[in-house]
């Protein structure tokens, strides 16, 4: 740290947190060790064109489906948003403790049906339900893996969407 008062030249702060801190994202290097890392994506990924919010009012430990999100999306989604509600816990325990989730169908059917889609933000502080952790494991694996002829779906975890309206037409990502 340094500080004017002090005799420095300005005022500054050193700063030091874990990387799942508020909004996130986790990438294939999160799962997997020869996985891509953050760094070795280029900056127009992060530009979705044909971004969708779904609506999924989820419950404790619910986990979000394929079914919950097929009749919204349409071929030219490439950003996957799904609003659960659950942001209004933020400041609760429960928002870690029992947060929804997202199932290994949704990660396995978005992988096999919609290779348009490079992103899915979610407005729980995980993908995984802490209620439910192995699924939770299974379905970043599904998502950020090499099992399927699609590209990885990177996760965005921790976003808040309770202002989104369905006018956005572009979404850029700023990791």
């Amino acid at each position: 740290n340094t500080a004017i008062s002090s005799g420095d030249t300005s005022n500054s702060l050193f700063l030091s947190f874990p990387n799942h801190v508020g909004t996130h994202l986790d990438v294939p290097y999160h799962f997997f060790d020869n996985g891509k890392k953050l760094t070795e994506y280029d900056s127009s990924f992060w530009i979705f064109n044909h971004p969708i919010c779904v609506d999924v009012p989820s419950k404790d430990g619910y986990l979000i489906k394929y079914n919950d999100v097929v009749n919204t999306i349409n071929k030219q989604t490439d950003l996957l948003l799904i609003r659960t509600g659950y942001e209004i816990y933020r400041n609760k325990k429960k928002y870690w403790e029992k947060n929804p989730g997202l199932s290994v169908n949704l990660a396995t059917e978005l992988r096999l049906n919609h290779p348009n889609i490079r992103a899915v933000g979610i407005d729980t502080i995980s993908i995984t339900s802490r209620l439910h952790r192995k699924e939770g494991r299974k379905a970043h694996k599904e998502f950020l893996g090499d099992a399927f002829d699609s590209s990885p779906i990177i996760l965005i975890e921790d976003m808040s969407l309770k202002r989104y309206t369905k006018i956005i037409s572009q979404v850029i990502v700023a990791p």
